[in-house]
């Protein structure tokens, strides 16, 4: 009898000791894993809670709008506010606002704020995109009809033919259903190139999202399909995954097909070198894959994730 609880106990201690060496996830009970697949993916789903998470916050300054102003940040942005150019519920103000925004060039913040750089599934190469939102005393501040501000900001190569597009949403909850649509206005983007400072002087119409784009490897007709399968934990209610261009600042999201179990997004140009990143939040735990790939006709790759940290994903994402 001594005998076996011996051996009992040797073995619960044995079992233990390689379930704590292992990097294999335990759930706690209650937790929410949403490992089934989904057709619809809510705000209520882990993968949504961690683009939250993400996400970073709006720079601020203020600014009186009775007078032309030409303000220019902290961040380096330079900001054109013509007079009477700026109205609260259809009348002119004149008072004091301010301006909140946001300039996104890293192609890890694409992914932070839940803005790839997609226009009708279709992939662009962007020179940075805008979040601009203004108010005075709590209440929105919108541009009168037919009246611009003009945004100056840096960027050490700036491109040709560029165009704005504006996003078809102001806040975001779920990135695969945010898209750039092109500017119907008279917006527009030139080059900034002065004798020190190089970048793009931005035209616009209108607030909220706004991207400096073109499409991507534009003169190539050939366009693929590409996948990703992940292991059976990881479905699109808990993870979201990307294709990220290592010489262009594009980035797209992939869609998860809750049938076929798989990410996949269509029309990529073959040839170009990039990652596919998955992150992922499953209960209370982060995982992170990336997988270097060479986009070819026949592209599906596997990525297993890693256990990491939020802290982790985020110092990753900056590094793109």
């Amino acid at each position: 009898m001594k005998k076996l609880i011996y051996s009992t106990l040797l073995f619960i201690f044995f079992f233990a000791s390689c379930k704590k060496d292992t990097n294999v996830f335990v759930p706690d009970p209650g937790q929410q894993l949403d490992s089934a697949w989904t057709s619809s993916v809510t705000s209520s789903n882990q993968v949504l809670i961690l683009s939250k998470e993400l996400q970073g916050n709006f720079l601020a300054e203020t600014f009186n709008s009775g007078t032309d102003t030409l303000l220019s940040t902290n961040a380096g942005l330079q900001f054109t506010f013509p007079k009477n150019s700026l109205t609260v519920s259809g009348t002119a103000t004149t008072g004091s606002v301010k301006v909140e925004y946001i300039l996104v060039q890293k192609k890890g913040d694409y992914i932070r704020y839940g803005i790839p750089t997609v226009s009708n599934r279709m992939p662009l190469e962007s020179g940075g995109a805008l979040n601009i939102k203004l108010s005075s005393n709590t209440q929105t501040v919108t541009l009168a009809d037919y009246k611009k501000i003009i945004v100056k900001y840096k960027d050490s190569e700036p491109k040709s033919n560029m165009r704005v597009f504006y996003g078809n949403t102001s806040s975001i909850t779920n990135s695969l259903d945010f898209n750039w649509l092109l500017a119907t206005d008279q917006s527009l983007v030139k080059v900034w190139d002065s004798s020190t400072v190089k970048g793009y002087a931005v035209e616009t119409y209108k607030t909220g999202w706004i991207n400096v784009d073109r499409p991507l490897l534009d003169s190539i007709n050939a366009r693929v399909e590409v996948k990703a399968y992940l292991p059976n934990l990881f479905s699109n209610a808990n993870t979201a995954v990307y294709v990220v261009f290592n010489n262009y600042r594009t980035v797209v999201q992939l869609s998860g097909n809750s049938t076929g179990r798989y990410f996949s997004f269509p029309n990529i140009p073959p040839g170009p070198d990039v990652k596919f990143i998955s992150i992922s939040k499953v209960g209370g735990s982060y995982y992170l894959g990336v997988k270097a790939e060479k986009i070819s006709p026949t592209t599906a790759v596997f990525i297993k994730p890693e256990l990491t940290t939020l802290q982790n994903i985020q110092a990753f994402l900056y590094t793109l």
